[in-house]
């Protein structure tokens, strides 16, 4: 590896004295090389994973399952920043495991943190619909969906998220089944997961396995301090749930929630 030039922006690097060639060149490297989920008539920014080469572990960040409350911990750890105007350090395990950096997942610490499926796809459905009227880079790509269907979260998601390209199109990495980032061919690539519904008890447990010191959690960006899994199923109709339950079918089996019965809401 070589390292960075002067015009490299390395603006969001926490380059500090104690970091030895060997970690400040992972950095730069890391930096360098992802190329961020494609978003629409916007020119390309690299994303910054939730990597930390002095505490060695990486964050897969699964959107909507709590990551504002994770990053707020973690933050002073890692050593390379977040975009704030998008959200392309939600990188898949099958990417980072195909990139030239693979060999890190073997020798970091690897976590994620999961959330009830039900519960983090209306999550996603309310970020977007915020989104869409409050940050002019999402306007183009939401807010007409919005304008036609308003704060209909069912026709949301049967008539677009269904449809769209959940995985690759940053625009609807809210809507990603989260096994994408955690498992690969059915294993689980993972060293340890979290709940969403048990955040601030297992983020304590993480900082332990980290060696980090947690401080004072508060969650971050959420609308209701209840953690009832499910919480959010009012929301549904049959049709949709009979969509959840096929597409993220995967993420059900892999984390353990329960399916819920179409038969048991209103067309």
């Amino acid at each position: 590896m070589t390292g960075a030039s002067k015009e490299e922006p390395f603006d969001g690097i926490m380059g500090r004295p104690d970091q030895d060639n060997a970690a400040r060149e992972i950095i730069a490297a890391i930096w360098r090389s992802f190329n961020p989920l494609s978003l629409r008539n916007r020119s390309a920014t690299v994303p910054r994973m939730g990597i930390s080469t002095e505490k060695r572990f990486i964050y897969f960040v699964i959107p909507k399952a709590g990551s504002s409350t994770v990053r707020s911990v973690i933050d002073p750890y890692r050593d390379i920043k977040r975009p704030t105007d998008h959200f392309s350090e939600h990188v898949t395990i099958d990417r980072f495991l195909q990139s030239k950096h693979a060999d890190l997942a073997s020798r970091y610490f690897k976590f994620s943190f999961v959330r009830n499926p039900y519960d983090r796809l209306y999550s996603g459905f309310m970020q977007d619909f915020f989104a869409a009227y409050n940050l002019p880079h999402w306007e183009e790509a939401k807010r007409p969906i919005f304008d036609t269907i308003g704060e209909d979260f069912n026709r949301y998601v049967q008539d677009y998220a269904a449809k769209a390209d959940v995985i690759n199109d940053a625009y609807w990495i809210c809507f990603c089944p989260m096994h994408k980032f955690t498992h690969r061919a059915g294993d689980c690539m993972m060293d340890w997961i979290g709940r969403n519904e048990s955040l601030e008890a297992d983020l304590r447990i993480l900082a332990g396995r980290l060696d980090i010191e947690p401080g004072e959690i508060q969650r971050r960006n959420v609308r209701s301090k209840s953690d009832t899994p499910g919480r959010h199923l009012v929301n549904y109709r049959k049709k949709t749930i009979e969509i959840v339950n096929e597409l993220y079918k995967d993420d059900f089996e892999a984390f353990g929630y329960e399916l819920a019965k179409p038969s048991d809401f209103a067309s």
